[in-house]
């Protein structure tokens, strides 16, 4: 077999198996089963700022029933920490996750953001403790109807890295992110929230 023919045969293999996982997935929102997974819960946290992870390039992740389930790739299994400023939080996502935005300054442009996102507090007890971090570190903080903050509080936010392909056009261009669409990298993600806590 040639090295050419090799190639297309692995192309075809791997879509036909994308496919078939498709076919197979009955998750009900985009890559579910890793968005609310606990499996990298133990490994250690690498630190990251939000400037380098909004200068990340996209992986092979995107929009359509072709990646519904589609697992983790290899830039997902790390464990970030990443220290930032709480500028909105929103409790009132269809699928139940709060979704938080962060800047890595209190002054930037509110869309120079990244989303982090914690599950559903009945998921994993370390999904309840981050919702309760976030609560008393924001007990004081007054927030308007759409839940920005009137004072950004810092915190340290830690997780796995998440592409978040689903706002993705098929032409690969970015749709609405809550605000943080500001470049492609801007899709990448802490999610789930594995812990909440005071830089």
């Amino acid at each position: 077999m040639t090295l050419r023919a090799a190639a297309l045969a692995l192309s075809v293999i791997t879509v036909y198996s994308r496919q078939t996982a498709a076919q197979a997935c009955n998750a009900t929102h985009y890559r579910w089963p890793e968005k609310t997974s606990t499996a990298l819960l133990g490994s250690p946290p690498q630190s990251v700022s939000i400037g380098a992870m909004l200068s990340w390039r996209a992986p092979e992740i995107g929009p359509g029933p072709a990646f519904w389930c589609a697992p983790r790739v290899a830039a997902e299994r790390q464990v970030l920490s990443v220290v930032g400023w709480v500028r909105r939080v929103d409790k009132t996502k269809d699928d139940g996750d709060w979704h938080i935005e962060l800047t890595e300054d209190r002054r930037d442009p509110v869309d120079a953001c990244i989303v982090v996102e914690i599950p559903l507090a009945a998921l994993h007890p370390a999904f309840a403790s981050a919702r309760a971090a976030l609560d008393s570190a924001l007990l004081h903080v007054h927030m308007n109807r759409h839940g920005d903050l009137a004072k950004p509080v810092r915190l340290r936010v830690l997780g796995p890295a998440f592409f978040d392909g689903e706002h993705l056009s098929r032409k690969g261009r970015l749709q609405p992110h809550g605000r943080c669409w500001s470049t492609v990298g801007a899709l990448w993600e802490i999610h789930p929230v594995y812990r909440i806590e005071r830089p």
